[in-house]
């Protein structure tokens, strides 16, 4: 029997908000797109670069959202009727050797608000979806080029960070050891973490390459530019709660090499301070930062890859 994670006392209602339904390219799953092909529902699709996509309107909507903002799909046909991904959202499923782990996109207002019914309720549901889902880590998990940590090597970089009172002052500490393993694998992870939390301090001149040279570059790959301070402060709580969350859904391993994704991570509580000043908003922040940064675009993966191999190449390994 499968395990099930997941998150620790969150919540989730949907309320109609249709925010999931605004601002981004709606992929249809090939069974979804053959069945509504049949239907009159066919002529909101279309197709560009070998996959089908809801259409959008002039206001960047979803062509399937109603006037009263509801899916029509769902409305006439039925849930089961809505592409994969609708019908998944909010949630992200990974399938690991330790189970499924349920993270959430911290872009729907319910998440962030923890409001409606525990995330337990929708096991059943999600059970459909998760039949399908790759595995992730049963190989380990790449770090950088060849090198790949353990399965249970990768949960002691992850039980590192969540363990702390605060998870962001952590990153740097778990960054800069992970990197250290990079260069010299010989050593377990472990003591590097160690080494790390306990007596060396992270070196401040690759960090700080990160917080301005790829702050600034990936915030020019989503078409802006750093915002000047307005004095705003935004709270920490909120971002914590994040943090966590991403690292429960195990954002670190999909996708791309984990050194690349923890570097990824550090720079998020930046993001998340810049989007705060911009707007004077937690939603909008958290929003900002789903959409453009951590979980739901994937035009960055080469950044991210190279991101942290440039952190990699500037630390000398330790004796």
């Amino acid at each position: 029997m499968t395990d099930w994670h997941f998150a620790p006392g969150q919540k989730f209602t949907c309320s109609q908000c249709a925010r999931c339904c605004r601002g981004w390219r709606i992929r249809v799953d090939p069974r979804t797109a053959e069945q509504l092909k049949a239907t009159p529902f066919r002529k909101g699709l279309e197709e560009k670069d070998g996959s089908v996509f809801a259409r959008r309107d002039s206001q960047a909507a979803c062509n399937f959202l109603g006037n009263d903002q509801r899916c029509q799909i769902h409305s006439e046909l039925g849930a089961a009727a809505k592409p994969r991904g609708c019908r998944q959202f909010p949630f992200r499923l990974t399938n690991t050797p330790d189970g499924i782990f349920v993270g959430t996109s911290f872009s729907c207002p319910s998440i962030q608000n923890n409001q409606g019914e525990a995330l337990e309720d929708y096991r059943r549901e999600l059970a459909e979806i998760a039949s399908s889902l790759p595995l992730w880590g049963g190989d380990g998990v790449k770090v950088w080029q060849q090198s790949r940590l353990g399965w249970s090597e990768y949960r002691q970089l992850e039980e590192f960070l969540l363990g702390r009172e605060s998870v962001e002052p952590g990153l740097a500490e778990g960054f800069w050891a992970l990197a250290q393993w990079s260069l010299n694998p010989r050593r377990p992870l472990q003591a590097y973490l160690e080494w790390s939390a306990a007596a060396l301090e992270p070196p401040h001149e690759p960090l700080l390459l990160m917080e301005l040279h790829w702050f600034s570059n990936l915030l020019a790959h989503c078409g802006e530019k750093p915002a000047p301070p307005k004095g705003k402060k935004a709270p920490q709580e909120p971002l914590e709660a994040y943090l966590r969350a991403l690292l429960h859904g195990k954002t670190l391993i999909n996708r791309r090499p984990l050194l690349g994704n923890l570097a990824l991570l550090y720079l998020i509580p930046g993001f998340y301070r810049h989007w705060y000043e911009l707007s004077g908003s937690v939603d909008q922040a958290l929003d900002q930062c789903e959409r453009k940064i951590a979980t739901h675009p994937n035009n960055l993966d080469d950044l991210v890859v190279k991101m942290g191999g440039d952190f990699r190449d500037q630390l000398e390994a330790l004796d």
